[in-house]
Parts: C-alpha cells; sequence; structure tokens
C-alpha cells in the first residue's frame, strides 16, 4: 500500500527561473524505508519540504493516504502527519 505518492511535482524559486525540481515522480511503500540523496543543490531539501507543506509545488500533486495535502490543506497536514528533524536546529531559551 502506498502511503505517499508524489506525481510530476516541479518547483523553482522565486528569483530563478532554473527548475529546482521537474517531473518528479515517486510512490513510497507503508512500512519501507527510503532515503533521498543527491548531490549539494540538487533539490533534496526542497522536495522534502514540499513533502513536509513548508511550501506548495508549481505544477503536479502529493498525496498522503491518496489524499492531495493542498487540498486538506497544508497546516492540518504538518499538525497530524508529518514531522521533520533539521540538520541544524536552534532551542528556544524559555522552552528547553
Amino acid at each position: 500500500m502506498d502511503i505517499l505518492e508524489i506525481k510530476n511535482v516541479a518547483y523553482s524559486y522565486a528569483n530563478s527561473k532554473e527548475k529546482v525540481l521537474s517531473g518528479v515522480n515517486q510512490k513510497f511503500e507503508l512500512g519501507k524505508f527510503y532515503a533521498i540523496v543527491g548531490k549539494s543543490g540538487a533539490g533534496k531539501s526542497t522536495l522534502l519540504s514540499l513533502l513536509a507543506g513548508l511550501d506548495k509545488p508549481q505544477t503536479g500533486q502529493i498525496l498522503f493516504k491518496n489524499e492531495d495535502i493542498q487540498k486538506k490543506g497544508y497546516s492540518n497536514h504538518r499538525k497530524n502527519n508529518i514531522s521533520l528533524v533539521f540538520q541544524n536546529y536552534n532551542l528556544i531559551d524559555y522552552l528547553s
């Protein structure tokens, strides 16, 4: 069973004409482990930001449990379905 599916996703930054991601398609099955690897600047972090709903793809869809995360609502998706652990993090003094 596919838990996550990326369908023809493309993305470029506002200050660039070049696409960071173009025509990305991938299915992720429940219970399996995956790694996203590539050279610096290849779009790995951008893809993770899109999967987490922190940014929106210009084209294509991201489906979580067969629901388009854009239609479901990005804040709802982030709140209930996904977490990220950043390489560099900052602790908030009064909360730690």
